[in-house]
């Protein structure tokens, strides 16, 4: 008896020992980072994939590479097996199996078509004498080869893979780019150029925005006034469209369409005017600026063209989703127009939004015959819409919460708007699924009132709301813009005069008013931009019959609405873009964006990691074809008017495009017609010599012993010191450059103080604090944007001061 006892307790001790042991590997490979440190230093490659494990070994391929396939194979596979070998620069034989290195493909099925649901996962496995590429789709093939090129390291003869087994697949099915050829025409070699970009980077859909005030970009054979008159004669024929088309399958992605309506909609009504909610004759925008232009919804026939033309362009463009546009439509023409506004209330249209959704819903109700999917702007959401339509959120990030919280698809691009020229860092850290900026002050129900303003922009007014709560220390406060509630902290109000500020995702907005009575008016400050506001007490304590506004509180995403968000996607606009340099607007901060989208969220929060393998990848792009380097060059040798280009070259490379839109500042009238052939237009929209620069001086005071980087810190505020000048005694009598002769003189005067500031560290003299608030303050001045640019390094001189 106590043996069976005894062997009964040793069943249960081992049982428990098991389960503890399952227990805990269970929960050290549920912790266990997809792609350990170690792993992560190695790979160069963007976007990450889901996870990967290295050998120190390496797949050694000299001479031609096998090829076995197993499954199906097809025309596009073929191709892409074809530019992966001229890529890397190797032949192959898709016949011999006698050679050292093969590479085994296995595709389980083909495609139907391209669509959002598309399988894109794969498997990569290389081992010493064979790499194996197996996915369950086409699509998996075309991302795996991707990899697989990126991951190629060819040195002379020799053609080496490093060893290892990969596991991939999206993060999110919907990864795109929008590129506008309305502000600016991109002729299609520069959109068949950047679809090759964007396979490499694992993007999946072109949102090709094809008209707008400034230009209708496609034929139409139904309605041939639109391209005719539309267009200037820059649009894409039928024929091209279809190639572009054509090609962008081929690398597994889909080409969205976007025609703006009813807002953005004046090259519509240059050929047919009759659509317009006002009476014309119309003339294609040259400004840049918000237009009062708009369609009229109330008129069957405007209905009867619209539904004939994406009848039409439902046949060029395949995809299932088409983007009807619906952002920033001015009310002013509906409220000029009595008939419109007799029709709006016979609809019992209370609103001009509720007009323009009437309008939404009778294109949606088109869209459906033609068995297409509605895409819009976030203006379209409203309750009376269907919610099987697909929502861009560009205004603020709430809109994305709220438009998966009502049950429709969305997808992310504010915070991807490349052509603020932010930091591919600051674009890094956006994440559609985590929401800045909650608002996290305590209302006061006891002491508080309510504003309604007007912004002034560019002539047309915006509608805004300020809360204020408390008084004196306790003074805070609600800002709300385009239904995006800010909340800020702290507000300083000295007798009638209130000043605050708060965080956007454009920078910092300072906001200053001065109250008469129950009226106030000030100014909005964003960089270099400034709009003025006016606007009347609603509400308060002291103000009978009146309630403080309900303050939302931001609920956490469930996971049905989690899967909602479909991916994100960003955007290039291009008022202030060329073909000249719209390739160094796109890449190579484009990459940090695809891989926000692709990789798992744990492994797209090492800024740093990020940069490194950004670097890499930009050269990648240059052998691809990608013009952000060369296109640049070409610019400074035009600038340069014949001389040589190196002291240029040395300015340029650390100076930066301001950011947001400050740079709209800078002209009396901006327009279409602006050459943009200037060194703002030359310069990058974020300088890697500086980020390096900036880097190097973080980690050289993070040393204690002041020897990292010293050195080469030294070298480089030496070289920029004595460019100066070099660059005015070459470049004197060159009207454009000499305009950028105050900003290399600056350049010279923050090098000096850096070098100053290094010299005392190496010594450890400290500055005293007024000396250190003499130095900021001249930095400070020294780094004010001129002709558009700013310098870079400035970040990294202000930290050896500091």
């Amino acid at each position: 008896m106590l043996k069976k006892i005894l062997i009964g307790i040793l069943i249960v001790l081992s049982l428990i020992i098991m389960a503890s042991a399952v227990l805990y590997w269970k929960f050290r490979n549920d912790n266990k980072p997809p792609i350990s440190d170690e792993d992560r230093e190695q790979l160069t490659i963007m976007p990450l994939p889901a996870s990967a494990e290295l050998k120190d070994d390496f797949c050694v391929v000299n001479g031609a590479l096998g090829i076995t396939w197993t499954g199906v194979r097809s025309s596009r596979l073929n191709k892409a097996l074809q530019r992966f070998a001229r890529r890397v620069d190797i032949p192959f034989d898709s016949v011999s199996t006698d050679l050292k290195i093969i590479l085994s493909v296995t595709c389980q099925r083909l495609l139907d078509t391209l669509s959002l649901e598309v399988d894109e996962s794969y498997s990569l496995k290389i081992s010493a004498d064979k790499i194996e590429l197996t996915a369950p789709r086409e699509t998996g093939i075309l991302r795996g080869l991707e990899s697989l090129t990126q991951l190629a390291v060819r040195k002379k003869d020799e053609l080496s893979f490093q060893q290892l087994t990969l596991e991939d697949h999206p993060r999110y099915p919907w990864r795109g780019l929008l590129i506008d050829v309305c502000r600016h025409w991109m002729p299609k070699e520069i959109i068949l150029r950047n679809l090759d970009a964007m396979a490499a980077l694992k993007l999946n859909v072109l949102h090709w925005h094809l008209s707008d005030h400034q230009g209708f970009r496609v034929e139409s054979k139904l309605f041939p006034k639109l391209h005719e008159l539309g267009s200037e004669g820059n649009y894409y024929s039928q024929n091209e469209i279809r190639e572009v088309v054509r090609y962008a399958a081929d690398r597994g992605i889909r080409v969205v369409p976007e025609f703006d309506m009813p807002g953005h909609s004046t090259s519509w009504l240059v050929g047919y005017p009759e659509l317009a909610a006002l009476p014309g004759p119309f003339t294609l925008e040259r400004t840049l600026l918000l237009s009062n232009v708009v369609m009229d919804p109330t008129r069957e026939e405007v209905y009867q063209f619209i539904d004939q033309f994406i009848g039409e362009m439902t046949t060029l463009f395949p995809d299932e989703y088409f983007h009807m546009g619906g952002d920033e439509v001015s009310p002013v023409a509906w409220n000029e127009n009595k008939n419109i506004q007799q029709f709006m209330a016979d609809q019992n249209l209370k609103t001009p939004r509720d007009l323009q959704n009437y309008f939404n819903k009778r294109v949606h109700a088109m869209l459906k015959k033609y068995n297409r999917k509605m895409v819009g702007w976030d203006e379209i959401l409203h309750p009376d819409l269907s919610t099987d339509i697909m929502v861009q959120c560009w205004r603020n990030h709430k809109l994305l919460f709220d438009a998966v919280q009502k049950k429709s698809d969305a997808i992310m691009s504010k915070g991807y708007y490349l052509d603020l020229k932010l930091s591919a860092g600051k674009h890094y850290s956006v994440d559609p699924e985590i929401l800045p900026g909650a608002i996290t002050i305590k209302p006061d129900t006891v002491l508080w009132s309510q504003y309604d303003l007007k912004l002034s922009v560019s002539g047309n007014e915006m509608d805004m709301q300020m809360v204020l709560y408390g008084k004196d220390e306790t003074l805070r406060g609600l800002f709300i813009m385009m239904e995006n509630a800010t909340g800020f902290e702290h507000a300083a109000r000295e007798q009638d005069h209130l000043d605050f500020s708060f965080q956007s995702d454009f920078g910092e907005v300072d906001v200053t008013g001065d109250f008469r009575g129950d009226s106030v008016s000030g100014k909005m400050g964003l960089g270099l931009l400034s709009f003025p506001f006016r606007g009347v007490k609603v509400g308060g304590n002291d103000m009978a019959d009146t309630k403080p506004p309900h303050v939302e509180q931001i609920k956490p995403l469930l996971p049905e609405e989690k899967a909602r968000i479909k991916g994100g996607e960003a955007a290039v606009w291009a008022e202030l873009i060329t073909d000249r340099n719209i390739d160094s607007r796109i890449w190579p901060r484009m990459a940090a964006i695809a891989e926000k989208l692709w990789s798992p969220a744990v492994l797209t929060k090492n800024e740093d990691d990020m940069y490194r393998r950004l670097e890499v990848v930009s050269e990648y792009l240059s052998r691809l074809g990608i013009r952000h380097e060369s296109g640049y060059m070409e610019m400074l040798r035009e600038l340069s008017e014949g001389k040589p280009v190196e002291n240029l070259k040395v300015l340029t490379d650390i100076l930066e495009e301001v950011k947001n839109y400050d740079r709209m500042t800078i002209y009396p009238q901006l327009t279409t017609l602006l050459p943009l052939n200037e060194v703002v237009d030359a310069v990058h929209p974020e300088s890697y010599p500086a980020y390096r620069f900036n880097k190097m001086v973080r980690e050289f005071v993070k040393d204690s012993t002041h020897s990292v980087h010293a050195a080469e810190i030294e070298k480089a505020l030496i070289l920029y010191r004595d460019n100066d000048p070099l660059f005015q005694a070459t470049f004197n009598g060159n009207k454009r450059l000499e305009r950028i002769f105050p900003v290399s003189g600056n350049v010279r005067e923050l090098s000096i103080i850096g070098l100053q500031a290094l010299d005392r560290i190496k010594q450890n003299i400290r500055y005293s604090e007024e000396e250190k608030k003499l130095q900021l303050d001249q930095i400070q001045k020294l780094t004010e944007p001129q002709q558009g640019v700013i310098i870079a390094i400035a970040p990294g001189i202000r930290q050896l001061v500091e």
